[in-house]
């Protein structure tokens, strides 16, 4: 029975933030081999479930991964409730599954999303033995003009949350973010990197894990490792493929600092768990006194993710602005990429820079890139 689901084909659909589809396609046909299609919001492929256990494993730039479980018009909620008990949820669920619908309608008959949501998860419930232990799974339902596209998340935690950072910081960068910001600065984990004003130290992780070739999915659980269709001998072989071509990097090849020596500490003490920890270097220093000299002697790839708001003071534009002369000044050479509000983007750009506009938390972004002369 488990072979209806493990030894078929099934479309997935990978998230990604606003404004990162195009990369995210580039990265999953990369990273999967795949034939990869845009659709709205991120990319799907058809494979098997493996390629799905890839993905979540390998993916940077990925949100989640959704599989499609079925497409069909629904006026009502009798005929909402058959088509949901038409799925196998035996094979697809633990039995002790405990669901949570997500339910978005646009133009439906259907449109009061709680009612919906519970009525699914009425028949989803009764299609399942139950048990002790709930274990939590999530299912989306999206209706357009009655119809409506289920899908089973794969991932369960976002893929963003990596397991590997242990302590917070004030307005953190997300790492799917940050790795999408590393990625159109041109950073594959070859040249020097330096993160001068790292906070959490979201920049310097995920520039670790490049830099040793390390997956962002191999220290976290996925919600499909639950599903009945699981191979666990089969995904440990795809993790231990994956650590195979892990770099030792015993010597600091990313520069971290920051002017907050508790964040300092604070990040020194995750660096000191991780495997690829020693991958980055660490000091207490003032940005605007730091000689790029003695962070690195050939140039490389400078990021930030600067304060803004009420975090500096004398205003965002002004910061924003000595920051750019400050690296015009002493980083020559460096290719210095930074994630600043949409409304405090330098007009005009300064010359041999770029603008590439995302979304984070909510708030509109543009992340500034170029090589500085």
């Amino acid at each position: 029975m488990r072979r209806r689901v493990a030894g078929r084909e099934h479309t997935f659909y990978v998230s990604a933030t606003p404004g990162l589809g195009g990369l995210l396609a580039q990265e999953a046909e990369a990273c999967l081999g795949l034939e990869i299609t845009r659709v709205t919001g991120g990319v799907e492929f058809t494979a098997r479930l493996e390629s799905m256990w890839q993905a979540a494993l390998s993916l940077r730039l990925a949100n989640r991964i959704l599989v499609r479980l079925a497409s069909f018009k629904a006026e009502n909620f009798d005929k909402l409730e058959r088509r949901i008990a038409e799925i196998p949820w035996e094979l697809w669920l633990p039995a002790d599954a405990d669901p949570e619908v997500v339910v978005t309608t646009h133009h439906c008959r259907l449109y009061h999303t709680d009612a919906v949501a519970q009525r699914v998860k009425g028949v989803v419930d009764q299609a399942l033995p139950g048990g002790e232990g709930r274990v939590p799974q999530k299912i989306y339902l999206r209706g357009e003009d009655d119809r409506f596209t289920l899908s089973l998340d794969a991932a369960g935690e976002p893929l963003y949350k990596r397991g590997v950072k242990t302590h917070g910081g004030r307005a953190p960068i997300r790492e799917t973010l940050a790795s999408a910001i590393l990625t159109m600065a041109g950073y594959t984990g070859d040249a020097p990197l330096a993160d001068p004003m790292c906070g959490a130290g979201t920049f310097s992780l995920e520039a670790a894990m490049r830099a040793t070739r390390t997956p962002p999915g191999l220290f976290r659980h996925f919600a499909f490792e639950q599903w009945p269709s699981f191979r666990e001998k089969g995904f440990a072989h795809m993790k231990r493929e994956a650590e195979k071509a892990i770099s030792d990097v015993s010597a600091p090849v990313i520069f971290a600092s920051d002017l907050d020596q508790g964040a300092v500490d604070r990040l020194g003490a995750t660096l000191a768990e991780l495997p690829f920890g020693k991958a980055v270097g660490l000091r207490a220093s003032d940005f605007f006194s730091l000689d790029p000299a003695s962070v690195s002697s050939v140039p490389g790839v400078v990021v930030f993710n600067p304060p803004y708001g009420k975090r500096i003071k004398g205003g965002n534009d002004a910061f924003v602005q000595r920051l750019l002369d400050h690296l015009a000044a002493h980083w020559g050479g460096w290719t210095a990429a930074l994630a600043v509000p949409k409304q405090q983007v330098p007009r005009p750009m300064p010359r041999g820079f770029h603008g590439h506009p995302m979304s984070h938390g909510g708030l509109d972004l543009t992340v500034i890139i170029g090589r500085l002369p």
